[in-house]
């Protein structure tokens, strides 16, 4: 199978600068989901593994399904605003900026209560009291953006690149590979005639005769979980449950890179567009385990391990390259087909968290949460004994599983938040979290950071709770990557704007 080219890449493969991961870069994305969660644990910064009694209990830590007293349900929509702004070259061109608005359903929960019948004369207080159900969908990734960024680039052509990969395997300028297009129209030659050729590209960017570079960026989907969970409730004092999430992805993005410049072997002016389409799908599973203690009533210690989710992804993969000379012939190559499935395996996570109660006044909770990002694993179940494909794709996995490795990290989530009550009918909420980095070299994605408040209005069996998400965070993106010269990359500023409503009732 040819390598899966793509062109945009979250600087994974830029550390390396060795050849382009297949399929790494989106084994981390698709494993950087959130838990769901209602708009009341959004506004204290999603830290709710020790608060029981709430829906996203449901889909987060399902000990706490054992503080219920009733049935309940809820709906949450919500709104997303995403704002990206990008400077190509470290900021020596101009800042581009794209915005992207989108609204989603988020949040839908349900949670069933069950009070456990007790012999005649026993404690009501002691022993097992209850047992309850729940059933949630989540929205817990949000893939909707579009991002730009260009500008002159006086280093280097993606020629270069197409250069590089023809030195690195001669044999695939004579097939139908982006090497091979570039050959076909004249971006690259060979030079000599001898068994193993030497290529060259035939663009030769400097300060006086710049490449001007653009690329587009438009994607669109996200993962989403329907989870079903049971909580139990031992003495009002020890809580434990369980959880399975059915977890389904949907990725599709398209990218447009366009490059003009002067191309010195025929002396012509050019416009090269590299087209790169991708349309991915998936499903998964996983399992949360989850504890909640009380030493006393106004702290609660809360635990919870979910298993890696095992995904089984689809992926359908195009690509194509035109270039058109100024006042000559346009050469057109693909678009390219590659369709390929396979199995992704995403890490474990282990939470932990305390809150402390002030009688009616409200609380505070602070969680921390683990993952091990290098511990994603990317196979395909039908390959051979030598690790390829027996049937017609060809993909070897071993590239993907030693680039995670090398590039990616253990890191520690932390979430804090609060909530204090004005009255019985209204509460104020406010959260701060920090998403740690995935990469080894922490310069090519900064840490994301969320800052959330919210109120809440509760009258009867109804309530209604608000909040508001700033989500800032940033990452360089390298449109491709050579080794003799700097790479470009555009350091991106993202800032998401996110409104959740969550309407529920009690009954």
């Amino acid at each position: 199978m040819r390598t899966k080219y793509i062109l945009t890449v979250a600087a994974i493969v830029a550390v390396t600068k060795s050849g382009f991961a297949q399929y790494s870069a989106d084994a981390l994305k698709f494993s950087q989901f959130q838990t769901g969660s209602t708009s009341r644990i959004k506004a204290i910064g999603n830290a709710g593994t020790a608060i029981g009694g709430d829906l996203s209990n449901i889909s987060g830590n399902p000990a706490g399904l054992g503080f219920f007293t009733k049935s309940e349900l809820s709906i949450t929509p919500e709104f997303n605003n995403l704002q990206a702004k990008s400077n190509y070259f470290a900021g020596t061109t101009t800042a581009n900026q794209a915005t992207s608005n989108n609204v989603n359903f988020n949040n839908a929960s349900v949670v069933f209560y069950n009070r456990l019948n007790k012999p005649r004369g026993a404690s009501k207080t002691e022993g097992w009291l209850s047992l309850n159900f729940g059933i949630s969908y989540n929205r817990t990734n949000n893939f909707y953006a579009n991002t730009a960024f260009g500008g002159n680039n006086t280093n280097n052509s993606i020629a270069d690149y197409f250069k590089e990969l023809a030195d690195a395997d001669p044999s695939t300028t004579y097939d139908n590979s982006i090497q091979n297009w570039g050959y076909n129209q004249y971006l690259i030659d060979s030079v000599g005639y001898n068994k193993r050729p030497v290529y060259r590209s035939n663009v030769a960017a400097s300060a006086s005769s710049p490449t001007n570079q653009l690329t587009n960026t438009t994607t669109v989907g996200g993962q989403t979980s329907f989870n079903f969970s049971m909580g139990a409730n031992y003495s009002n004092q020890l809580y434990l449950g369980i959880g399975i999430a059915v977890t389904n992805l949907r990725y599709n993005t398209s990218n447009t890179f366009t490059e003009t410049g002067y191309q010195f072997a025929d002396g012509l002016n050019y416009t090269t567009q590299y087209q790169v389409d991708q349309i991915t799908k998936g499903n998964g599973a996983s399992i949360t385990l989850g504890a909640i203690y009380k030493p006393v009533d106004a702290l609660r210690l809360g635990f919870s391990f979910t298993t890696p989710t095992w995904y089984t992804i689809d992926d359908d993969y195009s690509e194509s390259l035109t270039t058109q000379y100024k006042g000559s012939n346009k050469y057109s190559d693909g678009p390219a087909d590659y369709p390929l499935s396979y199995s992704l395996r995403t890490p474990l996570k282990v939470s932990g968290g305390a809150a402390v109660f002030f009688q009616k006044f409200g609380f505070l909770s602070a969680d921390i949460e683990y993952l091990d990002y290098s511990s994603i694993h990317v196979s395909n179940s039908s390959t051979t004994s030598d690790g390829y494909d027996n049937s017609n794709s060809g993909y070897n996995p071993s590239q993907d599983n030693s680039d995670i490795k090398k590039l990616y990290r253990s890191t520690v989530n932390a979430h804090l938040g609060g909530e204090a009550r004005l009255s019985s009918a209204f509460a104020l909420r406010a959260g701060y979290s920090i998403q740690g980095s995935p990469y080894v070299n922490t310069a090519l994605q900064s840490n994301i950071t969320t800052v959330s408040g919210g109120i809440g209005f509760r009258t009867g069996s109804y309530y209604v709770d608000a909040t508001y998400a700033n989500v800032t965070g940033s990452q360089n993106i390298y449109p491709y990557v050579v080794s003799a010269t700097d790479s470009p990359y555009a350091h991106v500023d993202k800032t998401y704007n996110n409104v959740f409503l969550t309407l529920g009732m009690r009954f």
